[in-house]
């Protein structure tokens, strides 16, 4: 896995060629409206000339400078987040976890088989593993029951209570490579209070991680480097 610094991940993540890229993926997904609405608006930037990054530009732009071995993902849904990964590093080795409500937040969430599709669809040839079920519990199960499983990149976008939140962030965060990424979304959705969660891991996590956010764009992207 090459080494890609937080200083090169923030230059690139904003070029406008990586925006267009995440449009491009989203073109072989099958969307819902909420999906296709996130990313005519990134279109709209774009032609506009303006810079932006989320979650999503964020794992293509690691995905491309990273070239990562393993990924996982808390919080699934459609796959979008996970096709950019997927996409991008097509033997990438992927471990999702997802409690599978649906609807949630008014919207499908139609399982498994349709994301197998989907990373299907987007080029994807290796494994994924499905994890069902509640992460404060399943995501500590399934490393306990592999102890020496790592990751190259984790996103964390699952339980959006403050409690769920902490509860991924520090069960993932030992498993993270020197050199690999963690990210988290949502920290400024409105109903939820994951910045201060976000800050809290900052403060208590800061010896091993090296941070990066954008408040600014959809609902905030946080993006944390471990240190090498």
């Amino acid at each position: 896995m090459p080494s890609y610094s937080l200083t090169q991940f923030s230059s690139d993540v904003v070029k406008p060629e990586n925006a267009a890229g995440v449009v491009s993926i989203c073109r072989k997904l099958q969307m819902d409206v909420a999906l296709a609405n996130w990313s005519a608006g990134i279109e709209a930037k774009l032609q506009k000339g303006e810079a932006y990054w989320d979650l999503a530009c964020a794992l293509r732009q690691i995905a491309t400078g990273l070239q990562p071995r393993n990924y996982l993902e808390i919080g699934v849904r459609l796959g979008s987040s996970t096709a950019m990964v997927a996409a991008t590093v097509p033997q990438v080795n992927i471990v999702a976890f997802d409690l599978w409500i649906s609807p949630y937040a008014g919207l499908d969430n139609p399982g498994p088989d349709f994301v197998r599709s989907q990373l299907k669809g987007v080029g994807h040839q290796n494994e994924v593993t499905f994890v069902d079920g509640d992460s404060k519990v399943t995501v500590p199960l399934y490393l306990a029951t592999h102890p020496d499983v790592r990751f190259d990149v984790v996103t964390v976008d699952g339980d959006h209570t403050d409690e769920g939140a902490w509860a991924d962030l520090t069960s993932v965060a030992e498993v993270v490579v020197a050199g690999g990424y963690l990210l988290i979304d949502d920290l400024v959705l409105p109903c939820h209070t994951l910045l201060r969660v976000w800050r809290r891991f900052q403060e208590e996590y800061g010896d091993r991680f090296e941070f990066l956010e954008n408040l600014t764009d959809h609902y905030g992207t946080g993006v944390a480097r471990r240190k090498e």
